[in-house]
């Protein structure tokens, strides 16, 4: 059984939740919206799966990794795709490739009020919410099973997140399935709290008084690529 004793030991990526077939662990939030696994005594046998799978053990599965990494530098050759992208937009080609060899691609987009979650697409429209970093830590619950579903159906899968999150997914997919999954982490410095954004989101709101209904976390046609400042439109058309 899985036993958080130390916030640090875990990143939510729900992997132990994914693996357990008795549905005994469910990801609860803490004061900040950040996830944990909390688990139903009743319903646990025991089987120690979810420590198994779990990306912060010290058996986690690396034999797949590079002795030493191969290094890249890439932007793509369509400026538009790069001034609406966070970096060089390197996700975009990359995606554009798997979704044209009939592949699904996953990655962050938005529900309800611009909560930030993991979600699938399989054209380029539906792909093109995942453009552009959200920074704060996304809902996943349910769709590591997705996934392996998709793999276990013969598709080619690309999933993008952060480190914590593609190495969760590394490790509940297993090594039989993980030839047809690209995973694609970001340089990650940490996430702000689920919890955090919403405030935020309703501290701008009552401040302006308007609803927002547009966010952008790093405008590159409003500020260039230097700045680092967030972006709103106001149903008011205030901005």
């Amino acid at each position: 059984m899985i036993k958080i004793r130390n916030k640090a030991d875990c990143c939510g990526c729900t992997a132990c939740e994914s693996v357990c077939a008795h549905d005994a662990i469910t990801m609860q939030p803490d004061d900040m919206g950040f996830l944990y696994p909390v688990v139903d005594s009743s319903k646990c046998v025991g089987c120690g799966l979810c420590e198994k799978v779990c990306a912060f053990n010290e058996h986690y599965d690396t034999s797949l990794n590079l002795p030493i990494p191969d290094a890249y530098a890439a932007r793509h050759k369509d400026m538009a795709e790069v001034e609406t992208s966070r970096s060089g937009a390197a996700f975009i080609a990359i995606s554009d490739y798997i979704l044209e060899q009939g592949g699904v691609v996953y990655g962050v987009g938005y529900t309800d009020h611009f909560r930030v979650i993991h979600k699938r697409a399989t054209t380029k429209e539906e792909r093109n919410e995942f453009k552009g970093s959200k920074y704060v830590q996304s809902d996943i619950r349910g769709i590591f099973c997705q996934v392996k579903q998709d793999l276990k159906n013969g598709l080619t899968v690309l999933f993008s997140g952060t480190p914590c999150q593609t190495a969760g997914l590394n490790s509940f997919i297993g090594r039989k399935l993980r030839e047809r999954l690209i995973l694609v982490d970001i340089v990650c410095h940490g996430v702000p709290g689920p919890y955090v954004w919403r405030d935020y989101l309703a501290y701008l709101e009552k401040k302006q008084g308007a609803e927002i209904c547009w966010v952008n976390f790093r405008d590159k046609q409003e500020f260039g690529w230097a700045a680092h400042q967030e972006t709103f439109k106001f149903v008011n058309r205030e901005k």
